[in-house]
């Protein structure tokens, strides 16, 4: 259907989570035409399809595990500063192209279904998709367009409820912007990212103190590290709800790199995701998104990871016949003289990464002595973790060193 299909593999790797064994797995940039999620990571709730969306091309991961790769044969003419956007209906795709407009997509081919030069970004709000372009914001719906008048940034909608953000958080009121800064429990703060509840019109808000949240345009509380248990940090950068309506967000450091992703239960902050328990390199984090079926999907620069749960998707498990127990590093923790153990006869490649994902050293199976151990002693004591390949194999173990 669209654009060329690509067989999918997928790479596993196993952690300790949550204290229990986890399994993370992870496809590689190489898997959707090099296409990472630059612009724009999304899943189409209505399909569950992922969507990977650069400059000039994109990619979906269907909810069948295939791949689709998009370009100029299917999006018209594209090129470095289109800022391709996508934006979905409950029977509809559509996109927008900078300078151009709004496109209809269908069957591998696009239609533009209205020009607008000024286009900055698109959204979708049930059967009406939001134009917003610089000064106004326009609507779309059943082959028509409407100017709103209003001129506003930062504009999010669901239902009847639209929330505008002028480095305040505001509505509107008739034409115009009126903020909510004077709420008591307003925190005054940048806004980080803005969302609405899956299952509610209740509006949640990440700010670089903590969140606040919202319904019908009043602010009822915040969540802060004063209010909450584990909060990894009150710079909260972006936002994602389950499918049970349960709270997940990304959390960043002073400098706004993301280091951690966390949920919350009750006053709780638990799950907690960081470089200690999964394969995600947050120093390329590019961001988060959850199906509807709950289920996790991260993108950085090189992959796109998921946690396996009872609800993934079929596709998913789809691996090697090499079991996890022929590949292990002994003994662990160790003075930092480790051995690997179970490996087979193909070549493999070990890169040592610390805790803030920085590479501290690399062994060649074939350079490593005859009983295959290699040497961290020159490391400082702490925690490492050995990023392991052999042929389209990769695991990730975590190693102590004394």
């Amino acid at each position: 259907m669209m654009g060329k299909t690509v067989t999918l593999f997928i790479i596993l790797f196993f952690f300790s989570f949550v204290g229990r064994a986890q399994t993370w797995q992870s496809i590689h940039k190489s898997q959707t035409g090099n296409t990472v999620a630059w612009k724009q990571f999304v899943i189409n709730p209505y399909t569950n399809d992922i969507w990977l969306v650069n400059d000039n091309k994109a990619a979906v991961i269907k909810n069948d595990g295939a791949i689709e790769l998009l370009n100029q044969t299917h999006l018209g003419v594209l090129w470095n500063g289109s800022s391709l956007r996508f934006a979905f209906t409950p029977n509809e795709v559509f996109f927008m192209k900078s300078t151009f407009g709004l496109f209809q997509f269908s069957n591998a081919s696009n239609t533009l279904v209205y020009s607008e030069p000024n286009i900055t970004t698109i959204s979708a709000n049930l059967d009406t998709i939001n134009i917003h372009r610089a000064g106004t914001l326009l609507k779309y719906l059943n082959g028509a367009c409407f100017d709103s008048y209003f001129q506003v940034s930062g504009i999010v909608i669901k239902n009847t409820f639209l929330y505008t953000d002028n480095y305040y958080l505001g509505h509107q009121v008739g034409w115009m912007n009126s903020t909510l800064q004077t709420d008591p429990e307003y925190l005054h703060a940048g806004i980080n990212d803005k969302k609405f509840q899956r299952n509610t019109d209740s509006l949640y808000v990440g700010t670089t103190k903590g969140i606040m949240y919202a319904y019908n345009y009043d602010i009822l509380d915040t969540i802060t590290p004063n209010n909450t248990s584990n909060m990894p940090s009150s710079n909260v950068l972006e936002l994602e709800f389950d499918h049970l309506d349960q709270l997940w967000a990304v959390f960043g450091d002073a400098a706004d790199v993301p280091f951690a992703i966390a949920k919350l239960e009750a006053n709780n902050w638990t799950n907690r995701i960081d470089a200690s328990n999964a394969p995600i390199n947050f120093s390329e984090f590019l961001g988060l998104e959850i199906d509807t079926l709950g289920n996790l999907w991260v993108a950085d620069n090189l992959y796109i990871h998921t946690l396996l749960t009872a609800n993934s998707p079929g596709w998913l498990g789809i691996t090697s016949n090499i079991p996890l127990e022929e590949i292990d590093i002994i003994p662990n923790p160790s003075n930092g003289i480790f051995q690997v153990s179970g490996q087979s006869s193909e070549p493999m490649q070990i890169t040592i990464l610390d805790q803030q994902g920085k590479q501290v050293a690399h062994f060649d199976l074939n350079e490593l002595s005859s009983d295959h151990s290699f040497d961290l002693s020159d490391q400082a004591p702490g925690v490492y973790f050995a990023h392991i390949s052999q042929g389209e194999l990769q695991w990730v173990k975590k190693l102590v060193v004394r």
